[in-house]
């Protein structure tokens, strides 16, 4: 079987979804084909188990390879990560932006060229701080960063809050791709194509003239399809992007330079309740330290407690009993390893390799000090260890010694935000695509998604991804 399009667009996370939706909106005839199945915006709980089942890669279960291994989360769904993640949206730092246009020659970039791209983000997604006050955990969050001295800030989320209060649960205004940009490209005419996969883009010379994909039917059997088009962007993710671009013959500064923002959660207990999931995840974060450092709450359900309570409190039965007085908190750091993505055949699996290095040890180490140095001073009595085996912490003195000697390979660390696997610029030495996302080496070839950051964003990626794959969209539409 053979189908045509002017432009295929492959994945429907944030950079997919933003392509397909201007290019629609422009008059192309455009394909997007997504890994995923298409699950309604409420078609399980929020960041229940259902829903990791529904719309995560794996369940979850991603791993990297190296002296610690890192549990990386990933969206494999129509709408991609921003189905699945916090939906918390921030602009980079202008520094960060300029770091990057030295960093690899990027040519129209910087805080002046992306403003307008932002502010359409922020209009067309309905980025939005919360109408009436913060909840009880973020609010624990302000007192214990105020007795500490140290500055904290509401983070604004891709949220619709009409219609809902303090009481309503929170969860049901996410504005993600799935109920935004979506509906918009296929209101503009465009095609999606759900539980697709992409086997390898078919080339000739410089020109990309399709892909081979496999498509599952309403019987439950799969087909192989050959799609032809005239451009061929590829939104597929930090990871899956650079998989199918090795996997297609482009192997130039690709998956060669993975970098992540590592995160270690701890849970603590205070003497008074503290945990209401009827507000959803917490959105005051410490800016105290920021870029390199963050601390925050996250969402505290029941089966979340368990998961990161870790071992050593014995019997998590009784703790559970008092999860309202328990809530889960983080602290996510810059990462300094790159790692290497390489596909690994017949089983359709990536292999991701990726130091946590000395650097981010110390700095984990050091947000673990000041999160707990928090904590204490917010009334918490207890906090689980991270590391395995370990005791639970009560005492200053005992969490100034963790965070002296955290050890490699015994701790659970965990990411979702992921970039820099297939890098942009003009300087083609380091660098798999040009300033504008066009593949070095090719004429129709495009990256519009997180791959293309050169270094990390220092803070949650979403917002960067949408301005960034507008602005190059627009440059390709002319």
């Amino acid at each position: 079987m053979t189908e045509r399009a002017d432009l295929l667009v492959i994945g429907s996370g944030p950079g997919g979804a933003m392509t397909a939706c201007l290019a629609a909106e422009a008059g192309r005839d455009v394909l997007i084909v997504e890994e995923g199945a298409f699950w309604p915006i409420d078609s399980a709980p929020s960041f229940s188990l259902a829903e990791m089942d529904q719309k995560y890669r794996n369940g979850g279960l991603n791993v990297t390879f190296g002296g610690t291994s890192i549990t990386y989360l990933e969206g494999r769904c129509v709408g991609g990560g921003s189905e699945i993640n916090a939906a918390l949206y921030h602009r980079p730092l202008a520094s960060t932006l300029a770091e990057w246009r030295e960093q690899t020659d990027i040519e129209d970039f910087g805080p002046d060229s992306l403003t307008p791209h932002f502010e359409a983000v922020e209009r067309d997604c309905e980025v939005n701080l919360l109408p009436y006050g913060n909840g009880p955990a973020s609010a624990l969050l302000q007192r214990g960063a105020g007795e500490m001295g140290w500055s904290t800030r509401e983070i604004a989320r891709f949220w619709s809050y009409e219609g809902e209060g303090p009481r309503a649960g929170l969860l049901t205004g996410r504005r993600s791709m799935s109920v935004t940009l979506i509906p918009r490209a296929l209101a503009a005419g465009a095609r999606l194509s759900p539980q697709t996969r992409v086997i390898r883009l078919l080339r000739n010379g410089r020109r990309i003239t399709g892909a081979v994909v496999e498509r599952g039917t309403a019987e439950g059997h799969r087909e192989r399809v050959t799609i032809e088009a005239r451009d061929v962007f590829v939104c597929a993710g930090a990871v899956q992007t650079p998989r199918l671009l090795r996997r297609s013959g482009f192997t130039h500064n690709v998956g060669n330079s993975l970098q992540l923002h590592p995160m270690i959660r701890i849970t603590a207990r205070f003497r008074e309740d503290m945990n209401d999931t009827s507000w959803g995840v917490p959105t005051e974060q410490v800016d105290q330290f920021k870029p390199g450092l963050t601390l925050g709450c996250s969402y505290s359900s029941v089966p979340h407690l368990a998961l990161w309570m870790g071992a050593e409190l014995g019997n998590k039965r009784a703790q559970l009993r008092d999860w309202k007085r328990t809530g889960i908190f983080y602290v996510a750091v810059v990462g300094t390893g790159l790692g290497k993505i390489r596909d690994i055949p017949l089983v359709n699996e990536p292999l991701v390799r990726l130091p946590l290095t000395a650097a981010d040890l110390a700095r984990l180490g050091e947000g673990l000090l000041r999160l707990g140095q928090l904590l204490f001073a917010a009334g918490a009595e207890a906090l689980s260890n991270p590391v395995e085996g370990g005791q639970p912490i009560r005492t200053a003195a005992e969490l100034e010694a963790l965070a002296r000697a955290l050890p490699q390979g015994k701790m659970a660390v965990s990411t979702i935000h992921l970039f820099s696997s297939v890098p942009m610029g003009q300087n083609e030495a380091v660098t798999a695509a040009d300033s504008h996302g066009r593949v070095h080496g090719t004429d129709n070839l495009f990256v519009n998604d997180a791959s293309l950051f050169p270094a990390s964003p220092a803070v949650n990626p979403q917002g960067t991804v949408l301005a960034v794959a507008r602005r190059n969209v627009l440059h390709w539409l002319g």
